[in-house]
């Protein structure tokens, strides 16, 4: 399964979504976008983050939300309710929001304390194990 998650800047929610769920289900394909992107490293504290729970961050540059991205995907997450209501103008079928799945919104911890960046990664771990529950019970 193609997994695609979507935040604003590609440089914090996003890439710590797809490394975790990279490391965490590796029989699935994970990328992440940003409607906003800088074209930048991720954030020092999402690298930080993930690299304190073991999870390697190599290379990672800030990406463009394309339509190539959408076809490619068939599932797109997007980390917040606005994010989600954009995303659902382009390819409604894919989109799996995390709070209507007993989850929640992911907060942007950009320019926030490494506490703040901690709080978003176990914001997403809970999130995509829910959703990964639901993924492939319907698979």
């Amino acid at each position: 399964m193609n997994i695609l998650y979507v935040c604003s800047g590609n440089t914090c929610r996003s890439p710590m979504a797809q490394y975790y769920s990279q490391e965490a289900y590796p029989v699935h394909t994970f990328q992440s976008r940003g409607l906003y992107p800088s074209g930048g490293p991720m954030s020092d504290g999402t690298r930080r983050v993930l690299q304190g729970h073991g999870i390697k961050t190599q290379g990672h540059r800030s990406q463009q939300l394309t339509q190539e991205d959408l076809i490619w995907a068939d599932v797109i997450v997007p980390m917040t309710e606005e994010i989600g209501h954009y995303l659902k103008t382009l390819e409604l079928s894919k989109v799996f929001e995390f709070w209507n799945y007993q989850g929640e919104e992911v907060p942007d911890p950009y320019g926030g304390s490494l506490e703040i960046y901690e709080r978003t990664y176990e914001v997403l771990k809970e999130n995509i194990k829910k959703m990964m529950a639901v993924l492939e019970e319907k698979r």
